[in-house]
């Protein structure tokens, strides 16, 4: 084979800088003998051939203008001969037509040789270059012969198994690759020991690979065939799926633990809604008992302190409903979650939602009529907000303005209202947990209802953000993508 059989070679060619050295001495040698001769024997003697020994002496040196130059040193010595030796007693046009047949030999040959020289030099150059881009690839790349011999072996493969060039090369790819590297199974390596890697060709698959520890380890595998003239072999592409394996072992961790959390989390919202509301129940039916069974003996005050125990019982439901709520945000918990309906018949359940004073209005703009929206979660982040741009509006009349923008991949929805307005201050504060700029006594709420509509849209992939000033009123615009909507249409 004329392939190069290592792609990784830590040593220099020490040899071929010998083999010049020796070279330019044998040329030395070659060049003074033939001089001699030819001053020795008569002008009628082509002597002068020996110089052409010279010239060929110049194949195992470095460059390829060797070989013109020894041909130089030989075409002078060929005109000094002629020269320095008496012509008496020869006929001149022989001796002139033998140097000039020397000179002519000693071109052709140095022409030869310079050629095949030059033709090498750009086999090594290219094969240099292509060494260095297989020493670092990323891939491993290894080359095998029809019976699982290895041939070449770059320097990823040997980061990869732990073995050197030298080590490998001559090796069968078993060494690498075992059959079934102890599991008892053959994962696709088999077919290579066999002699039958035409059977991996064109294919790519998961195999076993053995580093020279003896760690097992997953690596992808892809085999092509190469045939140039005689040469036949098989060319691999190695690549480490450790990490990659590693990687999806933890993704796999981690989104059992995520199940486990949620499933905590249903838990925990099933006794929130159901066992914490069963003593809730009994305190507000108790205070209302008392409040009946002592109805002749109770005073203002004792009225006054039972309606407030059951004001507070309220707004404890209210609580762990709004948590119940928050625990099941960004998840699609019923049926409700894969409808989609027309824009205007979902603000139309939403102002059903809302408890509007008198004399407030709220005005739904004409482009919801021309989209269609999901159920939930659109219906519950609408009648959160407006509900409280209701609940907080301190105008004798009342005004909410619900706009749409369609901005191309996403929905841009606005809720905008004329009350009191928020200082920037408490922009990011009123989308924390339980945060509230009025206390519960002169406002009514939990302070969970904006997390609740940041995190629904969050886990949809929107935004939400607030502009108000003291006295200007409030607008809340929110984001929703798109493709929410074609995938629960789907659905």
């Amino acid at each position: 084979m004329t392939l190069a059989r290592h792609f990784e070679s830590d040593q220099p060619p020490l040899w071929r800088s010998h083999a010049g050295s020796r070279a330019h001495l044998a040329a030395a040698v070659l060049v003074g003998a033939g001089f001699l001769f030819d001053f020795l024997t008569p002008l009628g003697v082509a002597a002068g051939l020996i110089y052409t020994a010279a010239v060929l002496c110049s194949v195992w040196a470095d460059k390829p203008a060797t070989a013109c130059i020894y041909a130089a040193a030989g075409t002078a010595l060929t005109g000094l001969g002629y020269l320095l030796l008496p012509l008496a007693g020869v006929d001149q046009w022989i001796v002139l037509a033998n140097r000039i047949l020397t000179v002519i030999a000693l071109w052709a040959f140095a022409f030869v040789v310079y050629r095949q020289k030059s033709f090498q030099a750009s086999l090594e150059q290219k094969q240099n270059e292509l060494t260095a881009i297989q020493d670092n690839s990323i891939a491993g790349l290894i080359n095998i012969d029809p019976q699982g011999t290895i041939l070449s072996y770059n320097r990823t493969c040997s980061r990869m198994f732990g073995y050197s060039a030298g080590e490998v090369i001559g090796q069968n790819i078993r060494l690498l690759l075992p059959d079934s590297a102890g599991s008892g199974e053959d994962p696709g390596g088999g077919a290579l020991f066999s002699g039958r890697p035409t059977q991996f060709t064109g294919v790519r698959r998961e195999v076993l690979g053995r580093r020279k520890d003896g760690q097992v380890f997953p690596i992808e595998l892809s085999v092509s065939e190469v045939r140039v003239g005689r040469i036949h072999l098989f060319s691999g592409i190695l690549r480490d799926l450790s990490a990659e394996k590693k990687a999806e072992a933890e993704r796999e961790r981690f989104t059992e633990e995520l199940a486990r959390s949620n499933r905590d989390l249903d838990d925990f919202a099933y006794v929130a809604s159901h066992d914490l509301r069963a003593p809730l129940r009994v305190i507000g039916n108790a205070s209302t008992w008392l409040e009946e069974d002592l109805a002749d003996v109770l005073d203002e005050d004792s009225r006054e302190n039972l309606g407030l125990l059951r004001s507070r019982v309220a707004r404890m439901e209210r609580l762990l409903d709004d948590l119940l709520e928050y625990s099941r945000a960004g998840r699609k918990t019923d049926s409700r979650y894969q409808q989609t309906m027309p824009g205007t018949e979902l603000m139309r359940e939403v102002l059903m939602l809302i408890d509007k004073p008198k004399g407030f209005t709220i005005t739904i703009a004409p482009g919801f009529g021309s989209i269609r929206l999901p159920n939930m979660p659109l219906k519950q982040i609408f009648a959160n907000l407006v509900s409280n741009a209701v609940k907080h509006n301190d105008q004798g009349a009342g005004a909410v303005d619900i706009s749409v923008e369609d901005a191309g991949d996403h929905y841009i929805f606005s809720v905008a209202d004329n009350g009191p307005g928020i200082d920037p201050e408490y922009h990011d504060q009123i989308f924390k947990m339980f945060q509230t700029l009025k206390s519960r006594d002169e406002v009514e709420g939990s302070g969970i209802g904006l997390s609740i509509v940041k995190k629904h849209l969050e886990r949809a992939g929107g935004t939400i953000s607030v502009r108000s000033s003291p006295g200007d009123g409030c607008a809340f615009r929110f984001t929703w993508p798109k493709q929410q909507e074609v995938e629960q249409e789907r659905d």
